[in-house]
């Protein structure tokens, strides 16, 4: 609310909470106010910047943190995460009014959308079916063959790597020689963000 009062937007303006999902879900949203019409802008984000005492004692519990103190996304050695800090901002609007409008466009989204893993997933041990759900409803229309580099999640704990690991093979099958696909994740530099961790 508080941005929205600043640069004088009249839309709606709320924060969600959907754990590591946030900012996507923010991104997601946002597709949708743009293409109902709602809106002709849109910002969506997230940020990680505080850690208290009960933040860092739920993660201990869960046994989630690296005791290596080191984060190796989809390695054998994968002993857990380590939090990072970070806040990330995207403006959003529909291609043509940016190319209209003369707008420096970065990157284009084709296709957005969530799903949740429902009874068959607890909070440390994901299950592939929604992963699977989300990507099929963000790749309607497309083809998956035309994947150049894929930003993973990687928690860079041994099931939750290992699920999203069979995610991807499942939806995106096998490749052939000459259809390299690039997988990274900036967790591995910087940490996992959170909710900020989708932008």
């Amino acid at each position: 609310a508080r941005v929205a009062q600043r640069f004088n937007f009249t839309g709606s303006a709320y924060t969600l909470d959907a754990a590591c999902a946030s900012s996507l879900i923010a991104v997601e949203r946002a597709c949708e106010a743009l293409r109902s019409g709602r809106a002709d802008l849109a910002l969506a984000g997230g940020v990680h910047l505080v850690h208290d005492l009960t933040f860092w004692s739920v993660f201990t519990q869960l046994g989630a943190l690296s005791r290596s103190s080191s984060m190796r996304p989809f390695d054998a050695r994968a002993d857990g995460l380590l939090i990072g800090e970070g806040l990330g901002v995207v403006a959003l609007k529909r291609y043509s009014d940016a190319v209209r409008e003369g707008d420096r466009i970065y990157a284009v989204v084709r296709g957005a959308a969530s799903a949740s893993d429902g009874r068959a997933a607890t909070l440390m041990s994901p299950d592939s079916r929604g992963q699977l759900a989300a990507l099929e409803r963000a790749w309607a229309g497309l083809n998956p063959r035309e994947l150049g580099l894929l930003e993973a999640h990687a928690t860079a704990t041994p099931l939750g790597d290992r699920v999203e690991l069979e995610s991807i093979r499942r939806f995106f099958g096998a490749r052939g020689e000459g259809e390299p696909v690039a997988l990274g994740t900036l967790k591995a530099l910087i940490g996992h963000t959170m909710p900020a961790s989708g932008i």
